[in-house]
This record gives C-alpha cells, structure tokens and sequence, in this order.
C-alpha cells in the first residue's frame, strides 16, 4: 500500500481541471472549489492492491473513505467464523461513512476487490469541510436512506427467493446495468456465493442448469443472456 500525494497540484483548487471522480457524486454536487481545495490539502491517498485490508469489522471509524476507484467487499463475520458479503462498494462512491455518522463500530471489513485508490479524511475536518454544508447533509440522508431500502431488500430476497432468482436477478440486473447482454462476473465463484448466500458448489450447479437450459452462455467470468425474459421471470421468484 503506497501513501500518494494529491493530483491536483493547482495553487488554487479548480473544480474544472480536477479529475477526481468523487466530485461527480450527486451527494458532492453544488459544493464550492473552496471545500475540495480544503479536501485536497487534508485528505490522504492510498493505492490499495486486491485483497489489502482497508478497515477491519468492530473497528472504530475515525474519519469517512472515499472510494475513488476500484470495488470494495463488506465481509461480515458470524459468531461461527461463517463469513458473507452483504454489500459491494464500486467507485466513486463513500465507504464507512455510515459507521462514522452514526458514531458505531464497523458493521463489517472492507477489502479491496481488485485495486483501488482511496482518498481518507479526518473526521473533524470531514465534519467541518462537508457536514456544514446543508445540501451535502440532505444528500447524506437521501443516500442513508437509500442503502436501507436497498438492505431491507435484499432481506426480502434471501426470506422469499430462491437461490436460483437471487442468480437469476444478480444476472439480469448486471445486463440492465450495463446496457448490454454481455456482462462479466467481476467476483471469485467463492465472493459471489457469498454475496448470494449460498456455497460455490450450488452457485456452479446452478450456472450449468441455466447453461443448459439456453438462458445463458458462460465462458469463464464472461456471460452472456441468450433469453433475457426468461431469466427475469425467474429472478421474481
């Protein structure tokens, strides 16, 4: 893990010729140069390789990461040391921050999915460079409120559906996603059991009897929907 230095090297920041994805989060929008040139002077910049630790599970925040590129698995741990991924963080996008705003622990540990740049900034700075801004914390609560309805979903999909439609609607949503019927399976056969809830062994079954069945062509991580009707019906149930 390599500590980096800000890009942006402009005596005064200039929201124009910075490249930072953060700034094109709708939760950062309106937010003035005078903040993210603050940002750049505060924050800290680590390259992150797949697989590096970035926060570990009851650990205390003390700041808010932001993902700048790269994906990022939640991995929570049971009393039993079985282990699921809730939640998949994919950049630009905020990681941590609601252990951080709600003052607990974190729920689960954030690894690097394949490499990733991330931004960290102190809490009290993040607090006075952003929380004081009132659109930033309307946006904060929208987006809160967003990953609950998003959570209270996916309990839904593990009380009723099946294994076969949580695949089924992981696939479909994926094509819708990317426009396009030809998608590629960016997790380990291990990470997206996980993400499903169930075992490697029931998720390649399971891709075989859709191979089978003509709803889908796999080679390797590359997949590709040959009945798209079909697999969204199936993805309800």
């Amino acid at each position: 893990m390599k500590i980096m230095t800000p890009k942006c090297k402009c005596e005064t920041f200039d929201s124009a010729k910075c490249k930072c994805p953060m700034l094109k989060m709708p939760v950062f929008a309106g937010v003035p140069d005078s903040v993210w040139e603050g940002f750049c002077k505060k924050r800290i910049t680590n390259d992150y390789k797949k697989g590096n630790i970035i926060f570990y599970e009851g650990n205390k925040p003390f700041g808010v990461y932001f993902l700048c590129s790269g994906r990022v698995k939640i991995i929570r741990t049971d009393a039993g040391l079985h282990s699921s991924i809730p939640r998949v963080v994919e950049a630009p996008n905020l990681l941590g921050d609601r252990s951080f705003l709600a003052g607990e622990a974190y729920l689960g540990t954030g690894e690097a999915l394949e490499d990733c740049r991330i931004c960290f900034i102190d809490g009290a700075y993040f607090e006075k460079l952003f929380l004081e801004i009132p659109q930033v914390c309307r946006s904060l609560v929208k987006r809160l409120a967003q990953e609950l309805g998003r959570a209270e979903e996916q309990l839904l999909d593990f009380g009723f559906k099946t294994v076969r439609g949580r695949l089924a609607k992981y696939i479909h949503e994926k094509t819708v996603s990317k426009g396009s019927n030809n998608i590629q399976f960016p997790e380990s056969r291990g990470d997206l059991a996980k993400i499903l809830g169930t075992s490697p062994e029931v998720l390649c079954r399971l891709l075989a009897e859709f191979r089978k069945k003509g709803w889908i062509a796999v080679t390797g991580r590359d997949v590709t929907v040959k009945d798209k009707p079909r697999l969204e019906q199936v993805s309800r149930r």
